[in-house]
């Protein structure tokens, strides 16, 4: 980006991850850039780079207002954008990343468009190093420490605490990197219900092991699956948001009260400006407050607790 702001020298250049309706910074350069440092937010919807994306609007604006739609986003923060360049990003399954973009305070010359060649060619630069450190971070380090003895749980084979610990680590830093989403989901099959036979948290290996089958058919691939302890669980869902995992919850409910186990779950989803230890201290109140709520007599034991 600092060779394209150099040799073009628009105000200001981005590399940005689109994440549902955001469009998170993940690098910036230009004299503007202190206006949008890595891991801010716009929306996506009043972004210049939808309708480039979605090849309603050009590559290249030298000029917004000869684009209606691009001029008719010209308002509040982006009002003083004149000028316009972007192309898009894919990731590695050819899904749209983000974009490649550059903004400038006052109208350019026709010969602007000269440029797209170099700013396409440094897109697809990108998209190639972007596939490429997403396979690596999926693929390569988190899934040879994860196998680690030290970190799997040997009734069950998922992972324990202290790779669990490992995982949200791992995935934060990924998070913070590409402006992505993630959320925890906990459930509880040892102090679900005052009635229930695990209510010390001495789960016998079998009902355990079942536990572990019911993650396996209802976690999604990349999902990280872990025990806890005891009779607690925890699913670190990636790419998840409040919805998706709102769904999961559902999921695994059902699946856990075929397999006639009863637990008690809670979930909840990073924040912007938050981090996933963070998002699991919220996931565990929340499961500690359903689990009491299924110790009182004539409360209804599916509905789901979430944040």
């Amino acid at each position: 980006m600092q060779h394209l702001n150099d040799r073009l020298g628009l105000d200001l250049w981005m590399v940005t991850h689109v994440e549902e309706d955001r469009q998170v910074v993940v690098a910036s350069a230009g004299d503007w850039a202190e206006l949008a440092k890595p891991g801010h937010a716009f929306s996506w919807a009043e972004s210049f780079c939808l309708p480039m994306s979605d090849q309603r609007g050009p590559m290249v604006a030298p000029d917004i207002s000869c684009i209606p739609d691009y001029a008719i986003l010209a308002t509040g923060v982006l009002a003083r954008v004149q000028a316009y360049v972007g192309v898009p990003l894919e990731s590695r399954n050819g899904q749209l990343f983000g974009t490649l973009c550059a903004f400038a305070g006052e109208p350019r010359d026709e010969s602007l468009s000269d440029a797209l060649d170099l700013v396409q060619m440094v897109g697809q630069m990108l998209s190639t190093i972007l596939a490429g450190e997403q396979l690596a971070l999926d693929r390569s380090q988190d899934a040879a420490s994860a196998y680690a003895l030290a970190e799997r749980d040997p009734v069950t084979g998922l992972r324990n605490r202290r790779g669990w610990e490992t995982a949200l680590a791992s995935e934060e830093e990924r998070i913070r990197r590409y402006g992505s989403t993630a959320s925890v989901l906990l459930f509880d099959v040892g102090g679900a219900d005052k009635s229930d036979d695990y209510a010390d948290h001495s789960v016998e290996d079998e009902v355990l092991v079942r536990c572990a089958g019911v993650l396996g058919a209802v976690g999604r691939p990349g999902d990280v699956r872990a025990r806890l302890g005891g009779g607690v669980f925890g699913v670190l869902a990636v790419e998840c948001d409040a919805i998706c995992v709102r769904a999961l919850s559902t999921r695994l409910r059902v699946r856990l009260r075929s397999a006639g186990v009863v637990a008690a779950t809670g979930s909840a989803t990073r924040q912007l400006g938050g981090d996933l230890a963070e998002t699991y201290r919220r996931a565990e109140n929340l499961l500690h407050q359903d689990r009491q709520r299924r110790q009182r007599p004539g409360v209804v034991l599916d509905s789901p607790n979430r944040a």
